[in-house]
């Protein structure tokens, strides 16, 4: 049996922000429901339910863990049910075992959910579950060290060896915030882009990463309904096809992490999904990637070659990377741009990625786009996943 092209051909998402009153399987329904009817099949056709684990919600976990979805939805043909918790690179995962269990017939349809309410978790719970989550408790934990604290030791780092000025930080946040007006799953929809003073004038959290610069913790959800492109094919849908990857590994914590082998994985990662894909970084359409917080954006994009060292920031802020710009970037504005749902930033920027090569994006759509790189991350930079998907005809 020869191996067959993933192919997601139903999305369904739900808009982030804060949203008490909304549950956590209200979303799972909507969602779900959505991807279902999305894809044009029968809830019944689904044989597999993978879940991302939700992160700071034990109960959920727990119930979903023991086979709550396919229960809950009624689907009758479902033989499989599995959660995986990566982090940020829990729906890479999803998606790899996916590929697997269609490549071996254990599946042909399958269901990758996610949901995040952090509204309805108490806020010592919230703040004890980041302050321990992807951090040593041996040599970080004691000192206080958080999120916020690391990203901005690399973004001092970065500014310092490549001379990136402040307004060109800060301009990666406009360039996220512009596709994220345009976006009715933003929590920022419709809304004002700040300007790069209105950015640098907002509170400093932690040297030199000032408020506006930071994630907004929100609720959301989305789902994702995957088959082989063969499948795709034969029913007559349009579908994003995993076309290649490249994945690397890098520690479990900063303390233990080199900045030059997070960048030859950048590097590696990369040319190993393009090469797999047949395809060189010129023919890339969109570059959908999942940073989290600015900094990673403006490394990335000089590690691999795409503009020369120190120049990234400029890219940023001279409108090549905003909507209409010649390199479209992270077009649902990352987890700046549409408030970060946990792992679940990761299973949106699929979604974005599969409409993004149905025609679907609206406003964000990108003219003619039959290529987009897309990458994940998990706990606090553990690795790095590089996929690359095209467009079937």
């Amino acid at each position: 049996m020869g191996k067959k092209n993933l192919a997601i051909i139903g999305v369904g998402e739900v808009p982030t922000g804060t949203y008490p009153g909304r549950s956590q399987w209200d979303i799972i329904y909507e969602t779900c429901i959505q991807a279902v009817r999305d894809a044009g099949i029968h809830k019944n056709d689904v044989e597999a339910v993978i879940t991302v684990a939700p992160q700071a919600q034990p109960q959920l976990t727990a119930e979903i863990s023991f086979g709550m979805i396919p229960e809950e939805l009624g689907l009758k043909g479902c033989k499989d049910v599995c959660i995986c918790n990566a982090g940020g690179a829990s729906t890479s995962n999803c998606l790899r075992l996916a590929e697997e269990m269609i490549n071996s017939g254990a599946a042909e349809f399958i269901l990758i959910p996610h949901m995040t309410v952090h509204s309805t978790i108490p806020l010592p719970d919230l703040i004890n579950f980041f302050a321990k989550a992807g951090i040593d408790l041996q040599w970080e934990y004691p000192y206080g060290t958080t999120y916020n604290g690391i990203i901005a030791m690399m973004t001092r780092r970065y500014m310092y060896e490549t001379g990136t000025t402040a307004e060109e930080m800060a301009s990666v946040v406009v360039s996220l915030r512009k596709w994220a007006a345009l976006d009715p799953n933003s929590i920022f929809y419709g809304k004002e882009v700040p300007s790069i003073e209105k950015i640098l004038s907002s509170g400093m959290v932690s040297s030199p990463l000032r408020k506006r610069e930071c994630n907004v913790l929100a609720d959301g959800g989305a789902a994702l309904l995957v088959t082989s492109a063969e499948t795709a094919a034969k029913i007559g849908r349009p579908a994003a096809v995993k076309l290649g990857e490249g994945t690397r590994f890098f520690s479990a914590f900063t303390t233990t992490r080199s900045t030059e082998k997070v960048l030859e994985g950048f590097v590696k990662g990369t040319d190993e999904a393009l090469a797999q894909a047949g395809l060189k970084k010129d023919e890339i359409d969109i570059w959908n990637l999942y940073m989290a917080y600015p900094v990673g954006h403006p490394l990335f994009m000089e590690a691999v070659g795409l503009c020369e060292p120190g120049q990234a920031g400029k890219m940023f802020m001279e409108g090549h990377t905003w909507p209409g710009g010649k390199r479209p970037w992270s077009p649902i504005g990352d987890a700046i741009g549409r408030g970060h749902t946990g792992s679940g930033v990761s299973t949106a920027t699929y979604v974005e990625t599969a409409r993004q090569l149905m025609g679907k994006a609206g406003a964000r759509q990108v003219p003619n786009a039959k290529y987009v790189f897309q990458n994940t991350s998990g706990g606090s930079g553990m690795n790095f996943i590089a996929t690359v998907w095209g467009r079937n005809i």
